[in-house]
């Protein structure tokens, strides 16, 4: 579930009741959460310099996504809460789809995912359907499991609703988001690659790889 600053706010509202004497932490998405990212983005650049000698190109879109990704964690995973509440990880799961019908969340949701589909083909082989179908599968339930994970740190209390529906809409939008970049590709590759330059020609390379078979 995607945390929205009025969901937030409204947590807020209602630790502010709790008993002061309860324990209220928050860890929240800061400088420091960034500049762990940025390290841990250089090492794993470094490694694939190192291994694969990928052209200097292909990581100015490995930066792009890189930027997505903390987009990502900072609007699914933080902040954390850990507040002297009872357990509440049983009323926070669900696994119905669709119980309440379809919110603003599950539109947020399906939108947050397209980048996905669209980036993903320009740094890896993920350019299939088939791969693409897995990754929006595994991205959505690694959101959720992360989410349920985080209860450990509360005591089992969450400010979130683990949600299927999640899952569901973060599987659709990295599809939609794939089918948008197949139709781009197929339109673009009948450029001549040699009056392109070395930007427009990684575009090129990757559009020409993906597929939907």
């Amino acid at each position: 579930m995607i945390l929205t600053n009025s969901s937030l706010h409204n947590c807020q509202k209602g630790y502010a009741s709790v008993n002061e004497k309860r324990m209220n932490m928050l860890i929240d998405f800061d400088g420091l959460t960034i500049i762990i990212g940025i390290v841990i983005y250089i090492l794993i650049c470094i490694f694939i310099h190192k291994k694969y000698k990928k052209e200097k190109i292909y990581y100015v879109f490995s930066t792009i996504m890189f930027c997505y990704f903390m987009c990502i964690a900072k609007l699914t995973l933080f902040p954390i809460v850990m507040i002297g509440l009872p357990a509440n990880i049983k009323e926070s799961i669900n696994i119905i789809p669709f119980h309440n019908g379809i919110n603003r969340t599950d539109i947020l949701n399906l939108i947050m995912t397209i980048p996905l589909g669209i980036g993903i083909p320009f740094i890896t082989k993920i350019n299939n359907i088939k791969k693409i179908l897995l990754l929006g599968l595994c991205f959505g339930l690694g959101i959720e499991t992360i989410q349920y994970l985080e209860t450990f740190l509360t005591k089992g209390f969450s400010h979130r609703i683990i949600d299927i529906n999640d899952v569901i809409f973060n599987f659709t939008g990295t599809v939609i988001g794939f089918f948008v970049l197949y139709v781009f590709s197929r339109l673009f590759i009948k450029m001549k690659e040699e009056n392109l330059n070395a930007f427009w020609k990684h575009v090129y390379k990757t559009c020409d790889s993906v597929s939907i078979k």
